[in-house]
């Protein structure tokens, strides 16, 4: 079965030639290929193997000091280039901020038919109406006029009508996370973690919007999700950059219970 479109990994990342050329001018032929290689696994797996023997076998031969130094050590112990997972979040988020936009413009434009269906002249004959002629006997007599109509255009829109700030399960944001950013911020976030096969269930969502909403604000939300995403994290954490300044609702920390993931 074929993974649904939401869900299916990127198969590229962009490459910034002036950056990859000035940082491998000192590099060998030989190490520039370890490097992508290593780089290809990564944008595949998520980091490279700590270990040199799996590290030899992926890059073809004993990696260089040189091409390691692209690396860092992350805080889960695995490693990984920086510069490609912020390549990774900036794709994602991008992504995202598309979906969410197409879906606003299907709206739109399924709102407007409805107007303009329920602008449409009724041009249907009145069958209800009653005759002043003397029904024979043993004829049906007419139907009476408080016959109830059909649900209008109307109506219908009403019903479906999405709200503002859903999330997912009928789930809306928190209210002080009610912004266009963080909106897209936690639809980047459930992609994510559905890409690494963590999808949250319904109570398990809904504990996780509540507990947001206490670590964050609408404006720190946002870096924390693209922060978390960067460095592979299973929950979302405020960066030391934003703990060192000392924004409220900041100085906490969240992870998502591996309970919650189906």
């Amino acid at each position: 079965m074929k993974e649904e479109k939401k869900t299916r990994k990127a198969p590229a990342f962009q490459l910034y030639t002036d950056d990859f050329l000035a940082g491998t001018l000192e590099m060998s032929q030989e190490e520039v290929g370890q490097l992508i290689r290593l780089l290809c696994h990564q944008w595949n797996r998520g980091s490279i193997p700590v270990g040199t023997e799996k590290q030899q076998r992926l890059a073809g031969g004993c990696v260089s000091v040189d091409v390691l130094a692209k690396f860092d050590e992350c805080e889960d112990g695995l490693l990984r280039n920086k510069r490609l997972e912020s390549v990774r979040t900036e794709k994602g988020i991008f992504l995202q901020q598309q979906s969410h936009k197409g879906k606003l413009s299907a709206e739109k434009r399924r709102l407007a038919a409805l107007a303009a269906l329920a602008g449409q002249p009724d041009t249907q004959p009145n069958l209800n109406q009653s005759s002043t002629a003397v029904q024979p006997e043993g004829q049906p007599r007419p139907q009476p006029e408080f016959n109830s109509p059909s649900p209008s255009p109307k109506n219908k829109e009403e019903v479906s009508k999405k709200a503002p700030w859903e999330v997912k399960f009928g789930l809306t944001l928190p209210e002080n996370l009610q912004t266009d950013e963080c909106l897209t911020a936690v639809e980047t976030w459930l992609a994510y973690k559905a890409e690494r096969k963590q999808g949250y269930k319904r109570i398990g969502l809904s504990a996780a919007l509540n507990a947001w909403a206490k670590e964050f604000n609408a404006q720190t939300f946002p870096d924390a999700v693209r922060h978390s995403m960067a460095n592979n994290y299973q929950g979302i954490f405020a960066s030391k950059a934003l703990l060192a300044s000392g924004s409220s609702q900041a100085a906490g920390t969240f992870s998502t219970n591996i309970a919650d993931y189906q």
